[in-house]
């Protein structure tokens, strides 16, 4: 650890437990009017809760308490550490049925359902102080099944699925250290790992897929359509004046056999100002016939921050000929202080 750290006393939101559940509900619709058909069956779940019932560390009783910001003086709620051994969830289904009647009129009617359920954790949560606990509903699904058993009646099966996620806030001490001269935070995802579908998830992208072929997992395709242009980008914030910084990554082609390839991969790092404005640029442009189609060569691009530079951007482009056929890889793209 560098020297001169010291230690700051912070609170951050901990996760400390997630769990998957559902909630299913049963409930009959009594109609106004004689139906022949349910047409459809619009359903949300609204004001969703979750109140936590906790138990002492020595087995004392359980007991609730809900962890929102009204609090009631005297309610039973432990003060030290507990343990969750269980949630009770609640909340309303709200429905728009709409079905055809005896005249072959489409009508509609709403109604709310209320639900409630307690949910066994598993396993148990120990939480050091239960004020502090908030639980969040995530990734939350509705379904439902009906039928019409009598033209009146509509029997109906919904089910809520979710994730109960335990977050606590809590108090740390941690370790600060103070700011390097010429310190910068790099690229994130270096080796293009993380991806959202087709989209790199910490960079900046357009026409850029995920492809098998990396040096060592994935690597970013620029030319997903060979014959459009590609571009993959990324800011980096605490780049210093003064200071000389070097971009490097590996690439090759993907060719399609006995088709040619015709594109130009360009190489930037640009340093930005406080304003986010250009005042300098780095490039290098790599032509198709340089690139192998089965080995990966690696680049080099290195400047020197001008004045007022605030930050820089790595940035690379891909322009194709309209005949072109291949696609250009790029992985394990690095960016820091030169000769570090």
């Amino acid at each position: 650890m560098p020297n001169g750290t010291t230690c700051q006393l912070v609170k951050l939101p901990l996760v400390i437990g997630e769990q998957p559940a559902s909630v299913t509900v049963n409930n009959v619709t009594c109609l106004d009017e004689q139906a022949k058909k349910v047409d459809h069956i619009d359903v949300v779940v609204r004001d969703l809760e979750a109140d936590a019932v906790f138990s002492g560390p020595h087995g004392t009783r359980a007991v609730p308490c809900p962890p929102k910001a009204t609090k009631h003086f005297g309610a039973p709620c432990p003060t030290g550490p507990a343990t969750i051994r269980s949630v009770n969830v609640h909340g309303t289904i709200h429905k728009q049925i709409y079905f055809v009647n005896k005249d072959d009129q489409v009508r509609h009617m709403g109604e709310d359902v209320p639900f409630t359920k307690a949910v066994t954790i598993e396993p148990p949560i120990e939480v050091m102080d239960p004020g502090n606990l908030e639980i969040d509903f995530r990734n939350v699904t509705l379904d439902i099944d009906f039928q019409l058993p009598r033209p009146t009646k509509i029997q109906q099966v919904a089910t809520v699925s979710f994730v109960l996620k335990f977050v606590e806030q809590r108090q740390l001490w941690v370790a600060v250290c103070p700011a390097v001269p010429g310190a910068t935070a790099g690229i994130q995802d270096e080796s293009f790992e993380n991806w959202i579908g087709n989209t790199p998830a910490l960079w900046q992208s357009n026409n850029v897929c995920p492809n098998p072929n990396g040096r060592s997992g994935l690597a970013a395709a620029l030319g997903c359509c060979p014959t459009l242009p590609a571009a993959l980008s990324q800011n980096i914030a605490d780049v210093a004046a003064g200071t000389t910084y070097e971009l490097t990554f590996w690439t090759r082609s993907i060719e399609v056999p006995r088709d040619p390839c015709g594109f130009t991969l360009q190489a930037q790092i640009m340093f930005l100002d406080a304003l986010g404005n250009v005042i300098d640029t780095r490039s290098q442009a790599i032509s198709s016939q340089q690139l192998s189609p089965n080995n990966y060569s690696q680049f080099r691009i290195s400047g020197t921050a001008p004045a007022g530079t605030n930050s820089a951007m790595v940035a690379f482009s891909f322009t194709p000929e309209t005949w072109n056929t291949c696609t250009a890889l790029i992985d394990d793209a690095t960016f820091g202080v030169a000769g570090t």
